[in-house]
């Protein structure tokens, strides 16, 4: 059965985090060409009502009011959504907070729901005869059983006492012995208005497609079944939340400008100027020489000793080692020392500009820009000004981190602080640092070293002018003016080369060690503290202004002045080897914490990676139990060595079992199970802003893996939009969902509330490399001590939902900390 003619279609969105997910539903039964040409996701504060029904209604052929966090009986959190459903001038589909603002506006009350679930499965069952949506012909077809099940999001209902005369149920949730039966649909009886409760577009709900069908059928009918519907006017369009462009698998498409972002603009960068041929990539494989180095001693002598720099003994600003320890998957480990750096402070919303030996210097951004702007266009510039595509992983480029107070300037209707001017001297905090590597030096899972620059042609001048209405200088205007060399000359690429055929046959006899031990760590809030922002925040999901929140808190210790973190960093590595193991130093920034910062990751969490392919995959991480350390004994009187042989082969074969036992309990626990699912929905959503609708998709759905602790992961990709860059998908995706919980705008709102508006700054955000073509890895701050001057600190938490038990939340914060320092003593 051909699906419906496609009508000009207008998805309000209540800055939830699954509304995007709604053209997944749509691209399975349309083009990405047609579903972008036809449909808009707009946010529901872009208009006022006045201005909806005059520029926009005249327009469009029906309207799909998203879900959303609130109530619809507030007008703060529904808008215009109550008046439009009251005049009803179009078909109108409402999905969770739209369901419930149809009862809303018809006269139906709103009641919490008898028993709160998010991310759970429930099975619904429509009305027999079947009504509305479900008595469409579409929706017959899709399915030979009258129950189905799906995903429900929801602390609120529609009081079904109070449903007018108007309106008639369609569906019901089916009862269980916890969970009483809900309004799951409803349909007005004589306007073209129909609602669902549960979450139609969520990767685990069933007869998604068949319900939007049924409602486009409804739409057809609605306007006598024409053979065509008009497209959508550009200026709606361009009034898109997010746009992409619609890639052919043969030939990318055009790319479409990237309109207006809330707070500042995200241009895409302008193509004037750019000349192909500046910079290329070099590579040399060194063979058998140096395999049977440890990557710690050439880390020692290529960068703390900085053999390989081109300037001598000059001091190094900065020293990275992309590490990637983890036994249980292959992976390459990269080591490099920047050539400069650029940091930025939010508050100032200045740059700063870094190099050995000179001073900093530094550039103030207008209030029309953010530094996603600014750094994105002049990445664009840079691969742009590449001579040739080359293969996967890190070919040169950037090197750092976005702190999580980045999500000030990408997180779209979270408000921007002014600038401060800061002439009251105070040090500025270091919310993004990134470091600009030509030359690196890569260990293959093989164990095979090869060198890897980008090189300039002295010849062709790179060029990133900006357009003529920019008011900020761009990014390699800036830097040329401060004289500052892109890519590395041919001279200077030979140098490297030799420097490092001379570290692998002549590595330093001298090697670091490991510290001892880890300092102790104290909390920054006590248990109680902790367990009643749990309590906070499960009242806030009570009143459905979130799903789920992803609380953290910190921990800090101190260190001695001048106290080189590289020994503890070694210790981190093979104390808990992860697959994001990453080393970051740089000594000569400073934070109101003091001279220096180093950050010491063991994360394994990726939170976004680009292919030379363009495609995007990111995998959240939601679920987590302590493992069974080698050499623990668990043996109670009546197993394994009964406590009395630790050690034994009795004694590690309980172990073992125990461990299995432990991460078969998490794959298996409903409630961590849900939480995983949430953010799973969340980071389709996500992805939805900068690919290709059609290529979202989920290859691994709640996993097991099990590395220094066990956890639930999940696999969502993409393929990247034509006209995105890779720091524009970052900014799009960030901060990272796990960190946030969902709805992610007003869950992030709130947790800074909740969290007395205390910084996270670097944990929580994200680290990692964008390559000069195009590839990027980055990975979650998670299970990371970050030094700053003398302060030692790391950042934990975890995601409360309704069904979260306050002391098993705060427990579970202490396994974290403890799987990157040990365990804790005295912390209750």
């Amino acid at each position: 059965m051909q699906p419906p003619t496609l009508p000009r279609t207008l998805i309000l969105d209540y800055y939830d985090s699954y509304t995007n997910n709604l053209l997944c539903l749509f691209t399975q039964l349309y083009s990405d060409a047609e579903v972008l040409n036809k449909v808009v996701v707009i946010k529901a504060d872009k208009y006022t009502w006045s201005e909806f029904q005059e520029r926009v209604l005249p327009n469009i052929d029906c309207v799909i009011l998203s879900p959303g966090p609130g109530r619809p009986d507030n007008p703060s959190d529904i808008g215009f959504g109550l008046g439009l459903l009251r005049f009803h001038p179009v078909p109108i589909l409402g999905v969770c907070l739209g369901h419930q603002a149809i009862g809303v506006a018809f006269g139906a009350k709103i009641i919490n729901t008898p028993r709160i679930t998010h991310g759970h499965v429930v099975s619904v069952s429509p009305v027999i005869p079947s009504k509305g949506l479900f008595d469409s012909p579409f929706w017959q077809l899709s399915g030979k059983e009258n129950d189905f099940e799906v995903v429900v999001y929801n602390s609120l209902t529609v009081d079904p006492s109070t449903v007018p005369n108007e309106l008639e149920v369609t569906a019901w949730s089916v009862p269980t012995s916890d969970r009483p039966s809900t309004v799951q649909g409803l349909r007005h009886r004589e306007h073209p208005i129909w609602g669902v409760q549960y979450h139609p577009e969520s990767i685990s709900s069933t007869r998604g497609s068949a319900l939007l069908q049924s409602f486009l059928a409804k739409v057809n009918q609605f306007y006598s079944s024409p053979d065509s519907f008009p497209a959508l006017p550009s200026k709606i369009v361009a009034s898109c939340a997010y746009r992409v462009s619609a890639a052919s698998k043969s030939r990318p498409s055009s790319a479409l400008p990237t309109p207006p972002i809330t707070p500042s603009p995200s241009r895409p960068p302008s193509q004037r100027g750019f000349r192909r041929g500046g910079l290329s990539i070099s590579e040399k494989r060194m063979g058998d020489l140096g395999k049977q180095l440890r990557t710690q001693d050439v880390f020692e002598s290529l960068v703390k000793q900085n053999r390989g720099s081109r300037k001598g003994k000059e001091k190094a600003i900065g020293e990275f080692w992309l590490d990637g320890q983890t036994p249980t998957r292959s992976t390459t480990t990269s080591l490099a020392t920047p050539s400069f750096l650029l940091s930025y402070s939010l508050s100032a919303r200045t740059v700063t500009l870094h190099r050995p030996s000179l001073p900093p210097s530094q550039l103030i951004l207008s209030d029309a820009t953010t530094f996603w702007d600014w750094f994105s266009a002049g990445s664009q510039s840079l691969t742009s000004s590449l001579s040739a595509t080359s293969s996967q992983g890190f070919r040169g480029g950037w090197v750092g981190y976005f702190g999580y107070e980045m999500k000030m300037e990408s997180l779209q209707g979270y408000k921007r602080a002014p600038r401060v001017d800061r002439s009251d001297g105070l040090v500025e905090e270091v919310d993004a640092c990134w470091g600009w590597v030509d030359c690196l030096t890569e260990r293959t899972s093989e164990g095979q070293w090869i060198a890897r620059g980008v090189l300039r042609d002295e010849g062709v001048p790179l060029d990133g002018k900006n357009d003529e209405d920019d008011e900020d200088v761009s990014m390699l205007d800036w830097l040329r003016s401060h004289e500052v060399s892109l890519g590395v000359s041919q001279q200077g690429w030979e140098d490297y080369l030799e420097s490092i055929r001379d570290v692998l046959s002549n590595p330093t006899s001298d090697h670091a060690k490991p510290a001892s031990s880890f300092p102790t760590f104290r909390p920054n809030a006590t248990g109680s503290d902790y367990r009643k922002r749990i309590d906070a925040c499960r009242e806030a999901i009570r009143q459905g202004e979130s799903y789920e929140l992803t609380l953290t808190t910190r921990f800090f210790s101190s260190c001695p002045p001048a106290l080189d973190p590289y020994p503890l960093y070694l210790r981190l590595r093979t104390f808990n080897p992860a697959y994001y193991s990453t080393y970051l130093h740089f000594p000569t920034l400073i934070t109101p914490r003091g001279k220096g910062l180093s950050v010491l990751s063991s994360s394994p969490e990726r939170f976004l990676k680009i292919d030379k392919n363009r495609r995007v995959e990111m995998m959240p991480i939601k679920g987590t139990r302590a493992r069974v350390k080698p050499g623990q004994c668990v043996c109670t009187p009546n197993t394994g060595c009964k406590g009395q042989d630790k050690g034994s082969e009795a004694c590690v074969e309980e172990g073992k079992r125990v461990d299995e036992r432990i991460g078969e309990e998490l794959r298996l626990d409903q409630k961590e199970r849900a939480e995983n699912l949430m953010i799973v929905d969340l980071i389709r959503s996500d992805l939805l802003s900068c690919c290709t609708p059609s290529t979202v998709s989920v290859p691994k759905l709640i996993a097991l893996e099990s590395y220094g602790v066990h956890n639930l992961v999940t696999t969502v990709q993409g393929i990247l939009a034509a006209n995105v860059g890779s720091v524009e998908c970052v900014r799009r995706c960030f901060p990272p969902g796990s960190m946030t919980g969902a709805p992610k705008l007003r869950s992030v709102q709130m947790l800074d509330d909740f969290e007395s508006d205390k910084r996270r700054g670097i944990y929580s955000g994200c680290l990692g490399y964008f390559s000069i073509d195009g590839v990027s890895d980055l990975s979650v701050v998670i299970r990371t001590i970050v030094a700053e001057g003398e302060q030692l600190s790391i950042g934990a938490g975890g995601a409360i939902t309704w069904l979260s038990d306050r002391d098993k939340e705060w427990e579970e914060v202490l396994t974290k900390v403890g799987s990157v320092v040990g365990k804790l003593d005295d912390v209750q």
